[in-house]
């Protein structure tokens, strides 16, 4: 039996990069129209842009979820994917790019040698 995966089941492929000082206006209108052409995609079904809060180079990161990895792999080997990407590279520096896959964590102290959740508090418990 399959059942649908949950927001925090999906593949998330994370787009980091560094957008170019001079290149900012040409970028927030490459956004704003990517955004609008990777929502209509049927692949995806998440995406969001976020900015670190933390980092002196504001870093952005983009975030596409995506169902299973072949809606991910057909996304990326898309034409018009790999075009947004080269023009995005105009723009930014430190382009990165990782794909990643839900996975299980074990809560069962008989699996993984654990504490049970109930054991612990939070207030007291420091690792």
């Amino acid at each position: 039996m399959h059942f649908p995966m949950n927001s925090h089941e999906r593949y998330v492929y994370e787009i980091t990069y560094v957008v170019v000082d001079q290149h900012r206006k040409e970028y927030e209108r490459w956004l704003s129209k990517t955004a609008e052409r990777w929502i209509a995609t049927a692949k995806l079904s998440g995406f969001r842009s976020e900015q670190s809060v933390m980092d002196e180079d504001s870093e952005v990161r983009l975030r596409l979820e995506f169902e299973t990895r072949d809606d991910w792999a057909t996304f990326v080997e898309s034409e018009p994917y790999k075009q947004r990407i080269e023009q995005l590279q105009t723009m930014t520096e430190s382009l990165t790019n990782h794909l990643w896959e839900p996975t299980a964590i074990s809560l069962d102290p008989t699996t993984d040698g654990g504490v049970p959740i109930a054991a612990c508090d939070p207030l007291v418990d420091k690792d």
